[in-house]
């Protein structure tokens, strides 16, 4: 993925240029010390500049900001009380100018030069910041609202946090923290070796960059941890940007040089121009084109082209901004795909390329590239766009559109608590017939809507977790009963949930510190990037199971230290996972494959087969991936065998047990149990009128609550189970503590009292 770069010098500033501003994905606002606000209208890749208005003399702008309605999916009329543009200049001042030039207001903010001015996120207060040392909040209207900061030196740079409860500025060579809550106290580190000159904070990912005269630029968390250094450039760096709609990559300016960075830091691309330092970077709402200020008077202008995508033997490549070029690795296949208008996201994957241009969706299937499915497209902020086995989604900002592979829309799904907010894509997780989103506003709280055919989405539960969810990703092989969710919590510990199995537990911790996850797409297979290891796990349905120790046994380790600082999972398929290193190279790990052609086995009913691989693989995981899958399936003479080679004779006489049952009804409640699945086992039990068994199951397992619910309800085996309860407390050398059973037992001894009375 690299820039590519275009001058545009055709009659535009005569001096620097010190900023620019998009007011749409075709329009572009420049500014310099030539007093010139001049808007640059792209048509074909070429932008023509025409001369908006002429400020005064005195007029040297320092920032520039279009207001961010627009962003939020809604387009902005030109006129509106929206469309306008924050400037604030050199002689203490910030301005609100019109689309026509005009200056609808002009504040005095600072003393000495006002050195930037942002508008929130929302657009409903600005910032301003100034030489004075001070940062101010400031209404839309332009009434001061309150002085946040007071510092001692300049202030140069400063940062909405994504929330916009807080302020990010640079004194010097620290960065400081400020919440908006006054009686917090600010959090400052040391974060260069020379001056701060710029930063930005993501809303995205809320990672933050910053770079200074020390010639570096670096990343950190929201919480000043460092994630990031690059190497001494030759100059200091002027400018960084994040992209809008992305989280995945950043702009550094310097001069005479552009370059093209990812999210953990590492570049992607260094382009060379001759244009002097580089003053200011914009990004296009859809983040595939950027426009640069530069100091030699010209606008610098670059899309982002060489985008490749996998998927299987296919490679798809954008080489040219309306041009996609498709291989089939292995065989001479060669398809270069030419698309109206230019591509701004595309996403491969389950047989499908589809391709986003900001009006239309292009479908592609790897069976017919000489015939897409096209369709229109509501918005033209897309966020994301997310594939699945039958059907895609589309998230355009905080909007949902699932369509299937042929271009039909199935369903704008909606939930509860949907508000403008935007939504957060990384905890946006896509299956065959299950949707998970989590809450705009509240990051503990998930919610799972159910995707049937020919019916409404609805939201069919939510999850709360104890802490904020930062990833989510749902499987994909299986039906709506194997479905399973991980999730990873700012803590970075790794849950597994089943979001519709009854078993022993709906939830389960099944690792710590992890930093990523991905399912694989061909088997039911869970990789995730922990701190000291690469882990994959065979067969994490059993975590519902009443041993809990099992899940562990599923487990395959591979130190990192192949993959360096901060690897990311790209991809898990054919037994193989692809890990992208913290300095951009991707390294390919194949060493779960006997389980793929386990499951493959096992899948097709070929039990013989999965048997005899175990058998001559003679490994413990497998055999325990085989116990597993076979209880599930209900294949008993399977599991004995697998529960035997694990030395798991316990389960091998319970197989036995079963075995000896008379009765059909009985035999599927153990082999329910047997899984793990309680509920089941009872439902069976007690549909078949076996009461008696349904409550000595539950006082096997302890469920206490359930047996004397039952044994009250159908007034049946109650001796029985206080006898047990008693026997248990005895055991265990405990008092009654349980209500039910304190209740129960006063009530039995005065109805004895009475008696032999």
């Amino acid at each position: 993925m690299k820039f590519k770069i275009s001058v545009q010098n055709i009659s535009g500033h005569k001096r620097c240029v010190t900023c620019v501003a998009w007011s749409s994905t075709d329009e572009i606002f420049s500014c310099g010390e030539d007093h010139l606000l001049i808007c640059w209208n792209l048509e074909g890749g070429t932008a023509h500049p025409t001369v908006v208005t002429e400020f005064p003399n005195d007029f040297y702008p320092t920032d520039m900001q279009w207001h961010p309605y627009f962003n939020n999916n809604v387009p902005i009329v030109k006129g509106s009380s929206f469309d306008i543009l924050l400037i604030t200049t050199t002689d203490g001042k910030y301005h609100l100018v019109k689309r026509n030039g005009r200056i609808d207001k002009t504040i005095s903010a600072h003393e000495g030069a006002t050195t930037l001015g942002k508008w929130s996120y929302d657009g409903s207060a600005l910032l301003t910041a100034g030489q004075d040392g001070l940062v101010k909040i400031w209404s839309r209207s332009g009434m001061l609202r309150s002085t946040i900061i007071k510092a001692n030196l300049a202030i140069l740079t400063a940062n909405w946090s994504p929330d916009s409860s807080s302020i990010l500025y640079s004194q010097g060579a620290n960065l400081i923290l400020q919440s908006l809550n006054s009686n917090s106290k600010p959090y400052k580190w040391h974060a260069h070796d020379g001056l701060i000159l710029v930063t930005c904070w993501s809303r995205k990912n809320g990672h933050i960059i910053s770079g200074g005269e020390d010639c570096r630029y670096k990343v950190w968390d929201a919480n000043g941890s460092h994630l990031y250094s690059s190497n001494i450039e030759d100059h200091p760096v002027t400018a960084i940007s994040w992209c809008h709609t992305s989280e995945n990559y950043f702009a550094v300016g310097s001069f005479n040089t552009i370059k093209l960075c990812d999210k953990n830091g590492w570049s992607h691309s260094m382009e060379k121009v001759n244009t002097g330092s580089i003053y200011n970077i914009a990004w296009s709402s859809d983040s595939t084109q950027v426009a640069m200020a530069c100091s030699n008077g010209k606008l610098l202008m670059g899309h982002i082209i060489d985008r490749r995508l996998e998927w299987d033997n296919y490679e798809a490549t954008l080489i040219k901004r309306k041009v996609i070029e498709i291989k089939e690795i292995g065989n001479d296949v060669h398809e270069v795909l030419e698309i109206s208008d230019r591509v701004v996201h595309l996403e491969f994957g389950f047989g499908h390329l589809v391709v986003i241009t900001p009006l239309q969706c292009h479908v592609y299937s790897v069976t017919n590239w000489n015939t897409p499915v096209i369709f229109n497209l509501k918005g033209n902020t897309i966020s994301a766009i997310l594939l699945a086995e039958k059907h895609f989604l589309i998230v355009e900002w905080n909007v949902v559109s699932l369509y299937s592979y042929q271009g039909r829309l199935l369903g704008t799904p909606k939930w509860k608590r949907h508000t403008q907010e935007p939504l957060y894509t990384p905890c946006v997780s896509l299956c065959t017939d299950t949707l998970v989103i989590r809450d705009q506003s509240n990051e503990k709280l998930l919610h799972i809507l159910d995707l049937p055919s020919n019916k409404p989405i609805v939201e069919s539960q939510s999850y709360s977790h104890l802490y904020n969810v930062t990833q989510l990703a749902l499987n994909y092989i299986g039906n709506a009963n194997d479905r399973q969710l991980a999730l990873v919590d700012i803590n970075k510990d790794l849950f597994l949930v089943a979001l519709r199995t009854t078993g022993f537990g709906r939830i389960c911790k099944i690792a710590a510190m992890a930093q990523n996850i991905a399912w694989a797409t061909d088997a039911n297979v869970l990789a995730a990037m922990l701190d000291a290891t690469l882990s994959v796990w065979l067969c994490p349905n059993c975590v519902h199971y009443n041993d809990r120790k099992i899940i562990r046994r599923t487990r395959i380790d591979k130190e990192n230290s192949e993959f360096g600082k901060q690897p990311s999972i790209v991809s898990v398929r054919n037994g193989m996972v692809v890990i992208r290193r913290g300095d951009g190279a991707t390294v390919a790990s194949y060493f779960y494959n006997l389980f793929t052609s386990l499951y493959e086995h096992v899948s097709n009913k070929r039990l013989k087969e999965a048997l005899f691989l175990c058998r001559i693989a003679q490994n413990e995981i497998l055999w325990t991936c085989m116990a597993i899958m076979a209880t599930g399936n209900k294949e008993l003479h399977a599991a004995e065998e697998a529960y035997a080679a694990i030395g798991r004779y316990d389960k091998v006489d319970y197989i036995k047990y079963i075995k000896s049952l008379h009765t059909a009804a009985e035999k599927h409640a153990k082999v329910a149990l047997l899984a793990g699945d309680l509920l089941t086992a009872e439902g069976i039990l007690l549909q078949n009128s076996l009461v008696d068994e349904a409550v000595r199951t539950n006082i096997e397992t302890y469920n206490w609550n359930r047996a004397l619910e039952l044994a009250i309800k159908h007034k049946n085996q109650l001796e029985k189970v206080l006898k047990a309860r008693a026997k248990y407390l005895q055991i265990i050398d405990k008092s009654e503590t349980n209500p039910g059973f304190l209740t129960l037992t006063a009530s039995t001894s005065s109805v004895e009292t009475k008696g032999s009375t």
